[in-house]
């Protein structure tokens, strides 16, 4: 336990807690202040290294920075949307305009997500640091916090961003009438024209390469001017790919504003398969403007035309959507995302440990019927244990499954050991005692015992902290198991089943013993008391106990077989009764407390009293 004690205290000094006033606080730059005092005072002095003052005057003053930076997005212009004619050019560039603001958004998540990484590290090497680390304490404490603004204020652009796109998506839709869209044919004209643009200048770009090739293995001195033009012509052919997927989305546009369900999803895949052709990063945006577009057809559409006019693409979208959304964040805990599917991950493998040790006891169950040599006592224990180790196990993988650092639990374990220690000695005494019954099988289910004069009864149910005793007036008395190691138990029924009843009982003093043994037994021979009366080393006795003042007392000696149903078993009453019933049927004295006075006379009375 000293141990134990040591090794706590060494714990809480080579510890630290972050500081959350650096980005919490409401007056942070007053508290910055008193910091760059201290951090010059620590200059002056050189406490620490030259280096480490360096990098926290420069964390400091990036963590100001990000302090005082006020939150922002670039918004659309509305306007250009409340006009009665709206050019397909002034729409198109709403769609990209929303679809930056989603692109935005999933670099905004891709960045909390590294930035989660290091507040985690952050936080291990600030809550875990050594004494050779102490002196970078505060620089880790600055990196924290800066981390922590920077986080806070991407949540709220990210906020800022999508309330914009949502607002941006409805004022398309409703302003969706107002488009001038070419016809059919014209928008089939200008692809056909482009799609030749497109073979043009990718055969254009292959016979660049080819060349470029060749000027490799040749080491020809003029490949800087022949991969200019390779880059050239695969600019060429990704502008007229960047072309293309406008004029499909254009015309997917036109198509949802006269509701062609089928040519809208046809178009949304002919989108797809442009865009999959670009190699640069305008492939996320264009994705994310078709997304846009999806999002605007949802509100078009309707619920019910959607999910009729959607493909198996469509379908597979939906999905991978839905189950991104189960593997979002769903909250932070100890710097580590949780997200809904871990959640449910870890609540189903909770319930699957309770489900196979549920299993696991019906097995054990099964088993104790099939071999009868099984005692209850050691059904109960396999049961106990082994329903326990699993559902803990279960449940030790739960927790690891969600991400969470196992020593965090070991801390919670030391201080529950503390107290333990202090505050939980019953209880584990008598989760102790539990294992020691459960073990030794000195007290087992079934068994008659005996703890004091006033509670005797039978074993009802035996658990890892208490044992229930049913009385024999069918009360159900729960008793801590540290009762049964500490005091002493009288168990009737532990080896065996046979015991000897005392019963005393008296007569009167002018009384043959032999009418007394006559009168018992023929009554015994007669009644229909449950005793053992066939074996001849315990046939029933009587034998005198004492010669008392005012009677002669005997005892009656009879063994009975204990049942712990308590069924056609004679107690002590029943034979009471009898011996009772036999004395006053024999007309036989039963004394009771009595005195008898003799007065003497003395010779000069006696003189008187003769004359």
């Amino acid at each position: 336990m000293k141990i134990f004690f040591l090794l706590v205290l060494a714990i809480a000094v080579f510890s630290a807690e972050i500081d959350v006033k650096l980005y919490e606080n409401a007056d942070k730059e007053s508290y910055y202040i008193d910091i760059e005092k201290q951090i010059n005072i620590d200059a002056i002095q050189k406490i620490r290294d030259e280096n480490i003052i360096k990098d926290e005057i420069a964390h400091l003053a990036r963590l100001r920075d990000t302090a005082l930076q006020k939150v922002q997005i670039d918004r659309y212009n509305i306007k250009e949307l409340e006009k009665q004619n709206i050019t397909m050019q002034e729409y198109y560039s709403a769609i990209a305009a929303a679809g930056l603001l989603q692109y935005k958004e999933e670099q905004n998540i891709k960045r909390i997500s590294d930035m989660q990484y290091k507040l985690l590290v952050l936080r291990q090497l600030i809550e875990r640091i050594t004494v050779d680390e102490k002196p970078k304490l505060l620089s880790y404490q600055l990196q924290f916090a800066y981390y922590k603004l920077q986080q806070k204020n991407i949540d709220t652009k990210t906020l800022l961003r999508k309330t914009h796109k949502n607002e941006l998506i409805h004022i398309l839709v409703r302003a969706l009438p107002s488009l001038k869209c070419d016809s059919i044919k014209t928008f089939n004209e200008n692809i056909i024209a482009i799609n030749e643009n497109i073979a043009a200048t990718h055969k254009e770009k292959i016979l660049k390469q080819l060349q470029q090739e060749k000027a490799i293995i040749e080491e020809n001195i003029g490949l800087e001017k022949i991969d200019k033009k390779v880059e050239l012509a695969n600019s060429n052919y990704q502008k007229n790919i960047l072309k293309k997927a406008e004029l499909q989305i254009q015309q997917s546009l036109c198509s949802l504003q006269n509701k062609r369900t089928t040519d809208f999803y046809k178009n949304l895949n002919e989108i797809e398969e442009t865009v999959s052709l670009i190699d640069s990063n305008d492939k996320e945006i264009y994705l994310e403007q078709i997304n846009i577009v999806k999002d605007m057809s949802k509100i078009k559409l309707g619920s019910t035309r959607q999910f009729f006019g959607a493909t198996q693409e469509e379908s597979k979208k939906v999905f991978m959507s839905f189950y991104e959304y189960l593997m979002s964040p769903l909250f932070i805990f100890n710097e580590r995302p949780i997200s809904l599917f871990s959640l449910f991950k870890a609540i189903a493998l909770i319930i699957l440990g309770f489900t196979i040790g549920m299993l696991y006891k019906r097995w054990i169950a099964r088993l104790s019927r099939k071999w009868s040599d099984l005692s209850m006592m050691s059904v109960r224990l396999a049961t106990n244990i082994g329903y326990y180790l699993i559902v803990i196990i279960f449940f030790m993988i739960a927790i690891s499954s969600l991400g969470i650092d196992m020593s965090s639990i070991s801390l919670i374990a030391g201080a529950l050991s503390i107290g333990i220690g202090f505050g939980l000695q019953t209880v584990v005494s008598n989760l102790i005692a539990g294992i020691i019954l459960m073990f030794e099988r000195t007290i087992r289910i079934g068994d008659a015992i005996e703890i004091n004069d006033s509670l005797h009864g039978v074993v009802t149910d035996m658990r890892i902290r208490s044992t229930t005793i049913r009385t024999f007036d069918n009360i159900d008395v729960i008793v801590p198991n540290s009762s049964f190691v500490q005091n002493n138990v009288v168990n009737w029924t532990m080896e065996d089943k046979i015991k000897r009843l005392h019963i005393p009982f008296s007569v009167a003093y002018d009384t043959e013993v032999e009418d007394v043994e006559k009168a018992i037994f023929d009554a015994l021979n007669k009644s229909s008391l449950y005793f053992i009366h066939n074996d001849d080393d315990r046939m029933p006795r009587i034998r005198m106990t004492m010669m008392n003042s005012s009677s002669v007392d005997f005892e009656l000696l009879v063994w009975i077989e204990w049942n712990s149903q308590l069924k056609n078993v004679s107690m002590k009453s029943d034979f009471l009764i009898l011996i009772y019933n036999a004395l006053r049927a024999n007309n036989i004295k039963i004394p009771f407390p009595q005195l008898d006075l003799y007065i003497k006379q003395s010779i000069s009375e006696s003189i008187e009293n003769g004359k």
